[in-house]
Formats: C-alpha cells, structure tokens, sequence
C-alpha cells in the first residue's frame, strides 16, 4: 500500500515536470551566490538587424565564450537571438564597485586592446544607429527603466554609446542594481522533497530487485542505486538542491536595472570607486566620458547595488509584459462587438426574411402558374442553373484554399495556447517554434481541403496527388525563396539575423520529410470520401452576365468587404507592430485571441452579405471573387503597414533596412491574405450551398 502512495506521488511529480516551462522555475540564492549574467544579441529599432554580443570590440570572460544551449530552438534561431555567457558576475547582497570587465591573461590592463579602424567604425555606426546591449540575469532582461515606479512600458536593453557632435563616446560604466524578494527558501525545500521522494522510490524499486534476486543481498547496494536516480530528476533545468536551514533567508531575482555611462580611465591603473555616472551627459561634474576613436584602449567597469523589492517571483515579468492603453484595447473590442451584432442582425434579415420572402413568391408563382414551366424567375434564383459551375483555373483555386486552411487552423492553434499562458515570455523563441511545428503538422489539413475541394469542383479526384504536391511546395516554396534572398543579404553584413547555413537545410529537410508526407496523406483521406452532390444542375451552356449596378461591382464589393475586418484589427495590429518594429514586448494574446474571433465572425458575416448582393445583380462567378473579398482586408493592412513605416519607423537607415521590413510585412500580409480568404470562400459556399439547397427542397 505504502509503494502504490509512493508512486502516486511519483505519477503526479512527473506530470508536474511535464508541466514545467524552461526557464521559468522559481530559483533562490543564498548570500554569496554568485550568479553571472548572459549576452544576448544586440538590436536596434532602426536597422532591424540583430548582431553578436562579441561581433563588437567588447571584453570575454576568463573561461571563454560559451552559448546558452537551452536557449537554441528553431525560433531563436530564426529570430537573430544568441545568448552566451558574459564577464560579468554579480555577488548575492554584496554591494561591489569599480570592478573590472577585462580579466585573464588576454587583458592586462585589464583594457580592451587598442582600437583598430575596423572596429572603430563599427561602435561609431552601432551608436550612430542606437543599438542596444541585451544583457540578462537569471533569465530576466536588463533596462534602464525604473521597475518600481510602475512604468507604462518597458523596453529592453541599454544604448551602446551617445554622441555629441561629430565625437562618439561609449557606454563603458554600468551601474547594476539587481531588485531581490526575501524568501525563506520554501522553493528550495520543496526540490529538495522531491528529490527525496524519487530517491526514496528508487530505493525501494531498487530494494524489491535486489531481494528477488537474493534475498541475503545487504540494503546499502539498494541506497547506492538510488541516488543516481535523485541526480538524474536535476536535469530539467531546474536548479540543483542544496541543503539549507529551514527558515534560512534566501533571494530571487525580480529585477535587472542599470544606468549606462561613459567614463576615461587609465589602463592598467587602479579604478577610482569614486566615479559614478552623472545624470545627465551635459553634468558640469561628469568625469571625462570615454570618446571612441583609433588606438583607444577601453577599460570596462562595473558597479553593483542591491536591493529588496515587494514584487514577488510570479510578477516579476508584469513590467516587462505591460502594455499601454489598456481601456483602448476594451473600446476597441467593445466596438468589434457592436459591429458583430450589426453584422449579425443583418445576415439574418437577408437568411430570414429576403431569402425566405424570396422562397415564398417563387412558390406562389409555381402555384399560379400551374405546372410552373412558364414561370419567370427573378433575383438570386435566375442563375440556379450555373451557380454551381466550376471556376476558372480550379486547382490554382484548390491549391490557395489548401494553404489557407493550413496557415488559419496553425495560427490559431497557437494564439490559442499563447493567450492560456502556455508559451512563456521566459522561453524564448516558443512562439515561433509552436506556430513552425503546427504549420508542419497541419499540412494533413491542406492536403485534405485541397483534394476535397479539387474533387468538389473536377466532379473527380483524378490528379489528385498533383494537388498535394503543389500545396505542399506553394507557400513554403515561395516563402524559402524569399528568405534565401534576404539571407545573402544579411550574411553579407555579418547579422545574427541570418539564418545558419545548417538550420536552414535543416528546415528543408523537416518540409521533406514531415510536410509533404502529411500532406499527401490527407490528400488519401480526402480522395476516399465521397464528393458531395450539388442541388442544383448545371445548364450545359453559361449564362449571360448583366452588367452590375455601382454598387454590386466586384471592386466596389471588394474595398467594401475588408473594411470592416479591418477596423476591428486596427487598434491591436498598432501595438503588435509597435512592439514588433521597436523592441518591446508583446503578451496580450488574450486581447489578440479575442480579436481574431472577432475578425473572423465579422469577415464570414461580411462575405455572406456581398455574395447574397453579387448573386441577386446576377453574377454567379462568385467561388473567386468571394475569396478574393475574404483575403481583401490584408490590402487595407498593407496599406497601414506602408503608413507605419514612414510614419512611425521613419528612422530606418540604409535601404537593406526597408528591405527586410517590406521582405517580412509582405509574408505576413500574404499568410493574412491566404488565410481570411480561406474564410471568406468557405462562408460563401455553405451559404450558396444552403440557399439553392433549400430552393429545392421548396
């Protein structure tokens, strides 16, 4: 009985460390800890592109440069982010001043070694270009913002240099204050017994062999089996437990501030632990800032405080993750609602009354008319007999739809586990990896609408495999394409930014592999189902199109049917680009899930009511145009991205600069594009399909 509570509390351990998210378990230290910090790739809001910590003349540490591994997945990679080790240690609770970056034997000075022309230009252009330093502590991004006066809006990172005139001077002094809750080292403790817990299972696992196989076997042996057990149930990321008194006070990380200055100092000279940074660079009393310039030797220091905070662990990231204007987001979803009820109100007018009133007189007619054969037909019903005629090109059709479906049900997927909390701000690069691994997952979904919709429109599924073969190869083919282009670019400028030469084919080799095979394997679901019958017949020769009235136009429906999907997204595609673009950190997915619900009711109400408009002006071509009126709303936000950048990043310097952003911009308008299209489509066949169904029921 004892050995089945044993593994009771065992089963529910390990679904706990099945839970756990890298990076986010609470770690304590105690007085003395040492603790170093790391470096993650610098950035600017004005170049988009991410280089390495050590591209720069900056100092090693003693033991080499080292990258974090547990911080290497796909979607770091992807975003430029490189986060190694750094010189710079910090003491728990010991407030420490003037110590020096440059150690080891490579520093005698303890100096950077004289600057050469090379490295010369490139501090001037990274200042000239406001480049950040991204250093971290115990998993939390350094800023020069105040944590504790509730700041709006946090933004990572401290500014590499300044410049006063046609001079450059570096930020070569930090001052470090790290904020630190007091704890008593519940958490500690609690690794502590479930440590004890696993050994204790091990043990008596162990004890049970070792009596089945000799029953005389001494009891130690079994001990000594289980204490590997314990070692192993450390290699989660979790830190190691080490023995403390209970009560004993201990300290974790809630904050990492600094203030960035620049200071002259003499190499190989004692550091004066008098000089602080002033508050401003223009301080009468400000020592001699650092210039940078050829031959330069400079000596990088550092201060660190500490001090104790209120904000607790679970917290700690809520400065970080703040964004501003919290009652806009409300409004704006306020809005969306009333525009849904709007929507919603008239789509029901059009299924409840126009339709059914439409339904009604065509039936009085028949009845009047006798047998009904000379009957004359009006609206929407007059094109019953070509309604249902296969579009033009149907497996270019087949193939978008595919690839919408595919991007919609990933998309979402992942901005669903992002608004529960699932994807931690903590993991980096989680939700770029989450929304690649469902992309590659749900290729099954775009093989099986490609060929289901190929056999709805062909009246067969014969070629059917060429269908998936080209929604397979469509939008990661075109996508690899254009992110080959911009790599040779950015290997060019030597930028983290640019995707390693083996990740890349690694990524190829994953489409190969897992995308293709998956999506002809729906495609075999699909071609085994039965393709569904249409309730109406198709006339053998088309019938004439009228010319449409002003307001039944396809342009006219076309600029009208984005609108309204677009004002609902606005206010929330504003703060995703601002912290996009400009470095900040975004983690209102909730708002952004409620939002695309929002967009995607609006955009099926809105697709519904222009199809009903186009068939009743007598134009039955509606399986494009309704896609197109579904993907119309990524006009509307190409045309604000384009405002964005010549509004708010008009700081963009050079022209790979503009590139990129156009490059990325226009991959996620088209992924909009395929994926509100998608929607658009489908919206209009149930409803096409509903109305002449219940036509012929009539």
């Amino acid at each position: 009985m004892n050995a089945l509570r044993l593994l009771a509390v065992i089963g529910c351990l390990q679904l706990a460390a099945g839970y756990y998210l890298p990076g986010t378990y609470p770690q304590e230290f105690l007085v003395g800890d040492v603790i170093q910090a790391e470096a993650n790739s610098l950035v600017s809001s004005e170049t988009e592109m991410p280089y390495d910590y050590y591209s720069m003349p900056f100092c090693k540490p003693p033991e080499g440069v080292q990258r974090a591994t547990s911080t290497i997945n796909p979607g770091t990679i992807l975003l430029g982010i490189k986060i190694q080790n750094s010189p710079y240690n910090f003491t728990i609770m010991t407030k420490q001043q003037g110590l020096t970056v440059c150690n080891g034997e490579d520093y005698p000075k303890h100096a950077y070694t004289p600057l050469i022309p090379k490295e010369v230009k490139m501090l001037r252009d990274k200042i000239r270009q406001q480049y950040r330093v991204r250093l971290i502590l115990d998993n939390l991004p350094i800023t020069t913002y105040d944590l504790e006066l509730d700041p709006e809006s946090v933004r990572p990172g401290y500014e590499v240099g300044y410049q006063v005139g046609d001079k450059y001077f570096i930020n070569n002094h930090l001052m470090f204050k790290v904020l630190v809750h007091e704890t008593h080292g519940q958490y500690t403790m609690s690794q502590m017994d479930e440590a004890e817990v696993e050994a204790a299972a091990a043990v008596e696992a162990g004890g049970r062999r070792l009596l089945k196989d000799e029953d005389e076997k001494p009891k130690p042996k079994a001990v000594a089996k289980g204490k590997p057990a314990a070692a192993k149930a450390n290699k989660r990321g979790k830190p190691e437990p080490r023995t403390i008194v209970p009560g004993q006070k201990m300290y974790m990380v809630v904050g990492f501030e600094v203030v960035a200055c620049s200071i002259k100092r003499t190499p190989g000279e004692p550091i004066n632990k008098n000089l602080i940074c002033p508050q401003t660079p223009d301080d009468a009393n400000a020592p001699e800032p650092q210039e940078v310039k050829k031959g330069a030797e400079i000596v990088y220091t550092y201060d660190v405080y500490w001090d104790t905070s209120d904000i607790t662990w679970s917290s700690r990231w809520d400065a970080y993750l703040r964004m501003p204007g919290g009652k806009v987001h409300w409004f704006s979803i306020l809005n969306s609602l009333m525009v849904v009820v709007v929507m919603s109100c008239i789509v029901a007018m059009i299924m409840m009354r126009t339709i059914r009133r439409d339904l009604q007189r065509y039936e009085q007619l028949l009845v009047d008319g006798g047998q009904g054969q000379d009957v004359e037909e009006s609206g929407w019903k007059m094109v019953s007999g070509d309604v249902f005629r296969a579009p033009a090109n149907p497996l270019s059709l087949c193939v978008q739809i595919g690839s919408g479906v595919q991007i919609l049900c990933s998309g979402f997927i992942t901005l669903l586990f992002a608004a529960l909390g699932f994807l931690s701000p903590a993991s980096r690069g989680s939700l770029l990896t989450a929304a690649l691994v469902m992309y590659l997952l749900l290729s099954v979904g775009a093989g099986y609408s490609a060929v289901w919709l190929w056999g709805l429109t062909n009246r067969s599924y014969e070629g059917w495999f060429k269908v998936c073969w080209r929604v397979a190869c469509f939008f990661p083919g075109v996508t690899v394409a254009v992110m080959t282009c911009l790599n040779l670019f950015l290997w060019a400028t030597g930028s983290s930014g640019a995707i390693p030469l083996g990740f890349f084919f690694s990524i190829i080799f994953l489409w190969l592999l897992i995308s293709i095979p998956l999506s002809y394997s729906g495609g075999i679901i699909a071609a085994k189902q039965e393709i569904k019958q249409y309730p109406t017949r198709t006339n053998q020769i088309p019938r004439h199109i009228p010319s449409p009235h002003w307001a039944s136009h396809p342009l006219v429906l076309f600029f009208a049917a984005g609108l309204l999907p677009f004002g609902t997204i606005f206010v929330e595609l504003y703060f995703a680009m601002t912290s996009m673009w400009q470095g900040y950190f975004y983690y209102i997915f909730g708002f952004a899930f409620l939002v695309s619900i929002l967009t995607l009711i609006i955009t099926i109400e809105v697709s519904i009511v222009c199809t009903y408009v186009q068939l009743c002006a007598e134009d039955y071509l509606w399986w494009w145009r309704s896609y197109y009126r579904g993907g119309s709303i990524s006009v509307y936000v190409l045309i604000y991205s384009i405002g964005f950048l010549v509004n708010t990043l008009h700081k963009l310097t050079g022209f790979l600069p503009v590139v990129l952003y156009l490059a990325y911009m226009g991959l996620m308008v088209w992924c909009l594009f395929l994926a509100m299209g998608t929607i658009g489509f489908l919206s209009s066949f149930l409803f096409t399909y509903a109305i002449f169904n219940a036509a012929k029921s009539d």
